[in-house]
Parts: structure tokens; sequence; C-alpha cells
């Protein structure tokens, strides 16, 4: 793509979009600039200091490549707004949206305030060179601004000359005007002609625009504005679909609405509406059912055959299907989404194979706990997704083709490769999965005899050699790898704190009217056998440093070898 060249007054740009002729793709972010960061800009200009340049799209109003939207506040200032645009700001949003927040003050709230904030340039201050503190703004619920409106709420410029500040709503309009009338009196030629030269650096500043021609393709379009987006939060692959697909489909819409009638949806999304990684994983799934990439270089190519209206509600509906199981805490062991979920992207795949006439469940499940113990989706997530769903596809049709993902598990496993005595951090997918095992498996809390999955929001990821009892006995070992992990209620754990095992055996006897069984049987779910029983009744208050060491090294390394019968069972 061949871009021009050229430069643009910033103020214009301001104006321009108060008016509805410049403004924004639809798959632009909001506004995210915080006050402090609004302020920052107006100095740099001040300064005359470089800002960067800007990326636009000229275009044409009657036949508009993107949905369109105002910059945040235009149509909130402008009672006759009208959309028009010619010229769409792909790359500089911030800034532009900064200056006119500035200039034409809308009741909007900042990012990180609750109220709108009016902004001022101090004279005296620039007087003085000192444009760190020229620069400054006010909440519009402080008494200190509304010290200086009149009874109608406008700004009253007689108490404003008076302490020699200039709002820069001032600059919303030909600024000559008022600093003849109002301003220039109040000092001396060369005082004058100083603060003017500051206040002209704002309203001459020239921007350097990249300009993309009227004709260049959409998709060219949006591909280029995520390839060179560095604004802060990178726009989402759904964002430049939702602008490029406009015309035929509104899927930000289409989003919501599912989102709105979908349970499933709202706990997979952890309740966040404007999170688009759910809608997108939806319309990869869509193009991994039909044979497509689901690269998001190739995403950006998705047309209205592929995606349309039908085919999102279709999947949608199959997607929130899928949930009730993946979301069943009995079948992977998940319940609470933020912790104990691996890979949210595998959703894309197990879409897609649950879709499938010939599925096969025991197939799905072992490729699932394939890749979580293997943790497979560590990198080149979107180039594994598409071989695992053909690899997979192809098994259900042959036994013999056993996918790749699930041989090399299978091998860690064989040939004593894969390991847990490593696994302390609990983002990572084997940690997580032990805990989803010990979800299947229905294990119960120590001391209240409930099963945890009912009290998924209140454990903690509890140390059965406890890390205080072994800091103060000062004894070396690996405490925090999750062999030596297990999931109980905070309340339970904070009874168990400090506690030597064999004290807490006691106790959790006592609870259990001394039956030795029933207490065994709550250990067996947590994959604590009678041998490592046994083991931790040896673990006492008085114990000797050597001793715990010993017992401890024992029981993970027997506790690694039952979770692993298990892994096995689970992927053979």
């Amino acid at each position: 793509m061949e871009l021009g060249q050229s430069s643009k007054k910033l103020i214009e740009l301001v104006r321009r979009s108060y008016e509805g002729e410049v403004m924004l793709p639809d798959f632009q972010r909001n506004f995210v600039w915080t006050r402090q960061d609004v302020e920052e800009l107006i100095k740099s200009l001040l300064e005359n200091t470089f800002i960067g340049t800007f990326l636009i799209h000229h275009v044409n109003p009657n036949d508009l490549p993107f949905k369109t939207i105002a910059i945040e506040g235009a149509k909130e200032v402008n009672s006759n707004f009208n959309e028009n645009a010619t010229i769409l700001v792909l790359d500089g949003q911030q800034r532009l949206s900064s200056l006119f927040y500035a200039i034409y003050s809308p009741n909007i709230p900042l990012r990180n305030v609750s109220n709108p904030y009016a902004f001022f340039i101090d004279i005296n201050e620039l007087l003085n060179d000192n444009i760190d503190d020229a620069v400054f703004s006010y909440s519009k619920e402080h008494r200190y601004y509304k010290n200086y409106l009149k009874s109608n709420n406008e700004l009253d410029i007689k108490l404003l000359k008076e302490d020699n500040i200039i709002p820069l709503s001032f600059l919303a309009k030909d600024f000559t005007e008022i600093w003849y009338r109002d301003y220039k009196s109040n000092f001396s030629e060369d005082q004058a002609k100083k603060i003017k030269q500051y206040i002209d650096n704002i309203i001459n500043y020239n921007i350097l625009t990249l300009d993309v021609p009227i004709s260049e393709k959409p998709e060219n379009i949006a591909a280029l504005f995520e390839k060179i987006n560095r604004t802060g939060v990178k726009l989402s692959i759904f964002d430049l679909l939702t602008a490029r697909l406009y015309k035929f489909l509104n899927l930000r819409e289409e989003w919501e609405k599912s989102f709105e009638d979908s349970i499933n949806l709202q706990k997979f999304s952890l309740k966040n509406k404007r999170d688009t990684t759910i809608p997108y994983y939806i319309i990869q799934s869509i193009a991994l059912s039909q044979g497509l990439s689901i690269k998001a270089r190739d995403m950006l190519k998705i047309d209205d055959v592929h995606l349309n209206k039908d085919i999102w509600t279709t999947t949608a509906s199959e997607f929130d299907t899928l949930l009730n199981r993946v979301l069943d805490i009995n079948e992977y062991g998940i319940g609470n989404i933020s912790k104990w979920l691996s890979y949210k992207p595998m959703i894309i795949t197990l879409t897609s194979l649950f879709k499938l006439e010939n599925k096969d469940i025991n197939k799905i499940n072992s490729w699932y706990w394939s890749c979580i113990f293997s943790e497979r989706y560590g990198s080149s997530t979107e180039t594994k997704l598409t071989k695992d769903y053909k690899d997979v596809k192809q098994w259900f049709m042959d036994d013999n083709k056993i996918p790749e993902s699930i041989q090399d598990a299978r091998e860690l496993l064989d040939n004593n490769v894969f390991k847990l005595t490593d696994k302390k951090n609990s983002g990572n997918s084997s940690y997580k999965g032990v805990f989803n095992l010990l979800f299947i498996s229905d294990a119960r809390d120590f001391y209240e005899n409930d099963k945890i999955k009912f009290s998924n929001n209140d454990l903690d990821d509890h140390h059965i050699f406890p890390k205080k009892f072994l800091e103060n006995k000062n004894v070396d070992v690996q405490y925090d790898m999750v062999l030596n992990r297990t999931l109980i209620t905070s309340t339970t754990n904070k009874k168990i704190s400090k506690k030597a095992p064999a004290t807490y055996l006691q106790e959790m006897l006592k609870n259990n009217s001394n039956d030795e069984s029933t207490v065994k049987k709550i250990l067996e779910k947590h994959f604590i056998n009678n041998e490592m029983y046994e083991l931790l009744k040896e673990v006492k208050e008085d114990s000797s440093a050597e001793k715990i060491h010993n017992l401890f090294e024992e029981f993970v390394s027997k506790r690694e070898k039952l979770i692993k019968d298990k892994i096995k069972e689970l992927i053979y």
C-alpha cells in the first residue's frame, strides 16, 4: 500500500470532528487517555514539541468503507451534529480526542475519574516559561471551577481575566477576538507577544499525516491498522472485522444479543461484554469448521459468504451448548473460569469437533487432557488448534491415525519425561490440570467434609505439608510444588496453617468420630492413598528436620505416581 504524506492543522481536525467531517472507523477503541495524559498533550503543543504522525484515510461520505463513529463527546456538544465523514482517523485517535475534549469540554468523565474535567492555561506561568505548571484542570464539580461560572453556568470571562487564566474552551472558535478584546490590554507589549505566541503554538500546530488513498480496499486498511496500532490496548481482530463487514452484518450487535441470551457466555467471558476475545473465538470456530485459516492475517479476509447472520446465530448456539459441558465441573473440573481453565482458545477446536456428526466423545476428551498435561498451547496457538482439529477429525474416521498431540503426551508419560515436581506456577496448565482432577474426583474439604466444588469461590491451594510448619522447622524442600498442594476451603486452610500433618490428621479424626476409614476416603479423593496417609502420620510437631525432609520427598514421589496414573487413564 502506497501512502501519501501531507500536513494539517491539528485544531482544524478537531473543529471538523465537531462538525462530523472527521470521524473514526468503528473498530477504533474507546477514548482511554487520563486527565494527566490530556494535560501532557497540551504542554507539548504549547512548546511546539513533536507529538507523532497521524494515519488518516480520505473517504467518500456517500460510500464509506467502514461503519463510522464520532469523536467521543462530539454528539453531546453539537446538537446539530451531522455525520458527513470525509476523513477517518486510523491512528491518532487518542491525541485528537484529547484536544477535542480539552477544547469542547463535553460532560463526560475521563478515565479513572468520576466527573468531567475542564482544562486551563495559567498565563502567569507562561510568562515564566514554566510549562509544567501552566496547564491544569478542575473537576466540574469542584468549587474552584464553579467559582468561575455565571448564573447560566457559562464561564465568567471577567473572573478568568482577573486571575490571568485562559480556558482551552476559548479555542473552539477564533481566539483572536477574545484575545484583543479581553486579555491583551492586561499586559505589556512584550508580555502579550510572548503569551500569544504560546497560544498560537496550539492554534497553528501542524501534524504530519500519512494518507491512505480513497481507493484502497477495506481489508488492506484493516490489516495495515492492525499492524501499526501501538496506542496501548491492541485492537482485536473482532473489532476490525466488525468494521469491515458492517454492510452485511453488525457483529457487535449480534455478539451483545448472544451475550445477553446466554448465561454460559456471560460466565465464560467473566461477565465482560466488552471482551471481544470470546466472539472472536466464535468466528474462528466458524472459519475452522469451513476449512479456513484462523490466523489473524487470514481472518481479516473472511467475507459474508463464510460469516453471515445465520452462520453466526447457529455457531453461537453451538458454542453455548458446548459451554454447558465445559462449565460442568464434573466434566473437565473447571468451575471457576479465571482460576482453573488452562487454555481458553481450546474452545475454538472443541466447538468445531463437537459439531461433527461422527464425533467420538472419548477421543475428544483424550485430546483435551493430552493438551493440558503436555502444556501444548504455550505458543503457536492458532497453528496447533488448526492442526489438532484436522488430526482429531481424521482420528474419528481411522483409529490408527492417533493425533500428534496425543502421541506426544503419551510419550512424555511412557518415557518418564513428564514431571510434576517442577510445577509451582499456578498459571501453568499442568498445575491447573491437577486441580481439575480434584474437582472431577469429587474431593471433599479436610474439616468441613463437604465437596470442594460447592465452595469453588472460597478455596485455597493448601500445602499438604504446611509451608509455615516447614519453614519453622528449617526443612529445605520445594514446598510450593503442585505435589504438595491440594484444594480445601480457606477457613480450613487457616486452621491447618503451621500445624504438623500428624496434628491436623488427628483433628480430622475427631471431626469424623475417630473413624479412620472415613478420613482415608476423604484423603483418597486428594490423591493421598494409605501409604501416604501413614507417611503423614509420621510428620509430627517434634520431628527432626531431616526426618521431615525424607518423609516429604517420599510423599511427593508416591503422589506423583498416583496422579500420573490418573492422567494416563484419561489420555489412553
